[in-house]
């Protein structure tokens, strides 16, 4: 999700130790790879959006997010690197973000030639937390390292087969794991669409056209919205998102 750099005519993507080339032809996008198969499934482009979208409309103050977001699509990427990315962006910016992986990339990550993949838990296992001072986590250094040992053994083994709700509870025995980082890691490491990961942009699309109660919590908001949306939470967030960070830029914060 933040391993990516915008060129003249399209976009670079890194993901794992992979890359991937879109450039734009027209109405068009070319995707150039040696692993297509990898980058059609991280870009979720063999499922229906038109089906998705046509559910989604019969839920109200949802039209114009559709709209505006019609060509967005939910990123299959891998777990671990999604955890790692996750706990990052935690109380960050997104070029801060950027920044701090770029970082982590390029001290730990294996040398591919023209750049260098993300790196394995194993790895950052091994790191001292100076040195992930040194590639600007902050307070996040001890997290990653934490994860990165739980994830070499083993931690997200089982995540898969576990149900939304016990695999919620199990990210969040880390430490740096809260409700919404749980929530982004299960949507876009695992896909569960029966989560509604809630920062600040989807608190105020919440208290404009969803609100039932009046000081509700983040994780309040999360439930009451999973409960309107179900199966198709992980979906609707994206468009709600997406609409409202686009339109209203004034906050610097994810």
């Amino acid at each position: 999700m933040f391993r990516y750099h915008k060129t003249e005519s399209g976009y670079k993507i890194f993901s794992k130790n992979l890359f991937c080339g879109l450039i734009y032809d027209n109405d068009h996008v070319i995707m150039s790879s040696n692993q297509p198969d990898y980058f059609c499934h991280y870009f979720d482009l063999r499922r229906d959006y038109g089906s998705i979208k046509q559910a989604l409309s019969g839920y109200p103050n949802l039209t114009q997010a559709l709209e505006f977001g019609k060509g967005i699509r939910i990123l299959n990427q891998d777990p671990a690197e999604t955890v790692f990315s996750f706990i990052v962006s935690a109380n960050n910016n997104i070029p801060r973000i950027r920044q701090i992986i770029q970082k982590l990339c390029d001290k730990f990550g294996e040398d591919m030639g023209a750049y260098r993949a993300f790196p394995t838990a194993s790895r950052l296992a091994r790191a001292s937390l100076s040195q992930l001072y040194e590639a600007g986590t902050g307070y996040r250094a001890e997290y990653i390292l934490q994860a990165a040992g739980a994830i070499r053994d083993g931690f997200l083994q089982d995540l898969s087969k576990m149900d939304t709700q016990t695999a919620r509870k199990h990210l969040m025995s880390l430490k740096g794991i809260g409700g919404k980082v749980a929530d982004c890691i299960l949507l876009f490491g695992y896909h569960r669409e029966d989560v509604f990961p809630t920062d600040v942009w989807i608190a105020r699309v919440y208290e404009k056209y969803y609100a039932h109660c009046g000081q509700c919590t983040r994780e309040q908001m999360a439930l009451e919205l999973c409960k309107l949306f179900g199966n198709l939470s992980g979906y609707a967030q994206q468009y709600l998102f997406y609409h409202i960070r686009q339109t209203q830029k004034y906050n610097k914060y994810i």
